[in-house]
Order: C-alpha cells, then structure tokens, then sequence
C-alpha cells in the first residue's frame, strides 16, 4: 500500500515538473524597445534604451559643423553582451 502511494506522489511530481511550460527566451525581437533597422533584418536591430555616448555623437559637428539630435544606439547583441547594459538575462527587457 505504501509502495502504491509513493508511486503515485512520483507520478504527480514528475508531471508537474515536464508538463509546466518551460521558460521562454527574452527575445529583444519582442521587447519594446527594439528598433529594427529599415532595410536590413532583425539581426541588426539596435536598443532604443542604451544610446551610445554624447561625445561620439559631436564628432559629426567637428566634420561638417552640422548639430545632429539623432542618437547613436547600440545593436542589441552588444546590449545583451555587457550586464550595465542589458546583459545575456535581459534585465530591461518589457514585452511589446
């Protein structure tokens, strides 16, 4: 009788842990602030959340004496490579 019940406490153990859903990847694809590139695939998307510093983005201005107020962003593969950016566990990632 014993032998049954522990059997059976195996079983449901064992099909709550392979039958709940496994943890999916965050996937900067899906995450808000991914910005796709306009000609290129997704593989080149860049993060709207970590621009590149202030002092790249004057040497433009230096050049041609132009002001530009776009940003310099990073690819997303550098963001998830560093952890004060977003790092391999995306910590900044938010769903779209």
């Amino acid at each position: 009788m014993m032998y049954l019940m522990n059997c059976i406490l195996l079983f449901i153990l064992f099909t709550e842990i392979f039958s709940s859903n496994p943890i999916k990847p965050k996937f900067c694809r899906d995450c808000k602030f991914f910005t796709k590139d306009f000609f290129l695939t997704n593989k080149f998307g860049k993060c709207s959340l970590s621009p590149k510093d202030e002092d790249e983005d004057n040497k433009d201005f230096l050049v041609d004496g132009i002001i530009r107020n776009n940003k310099q962003l990073y690819y997303c593969s550098t963001a998830r490579k560093y952890e004060k950016m977003c790092g391999p566990e995306g910590k900044f990632y938010e769903k779209k």
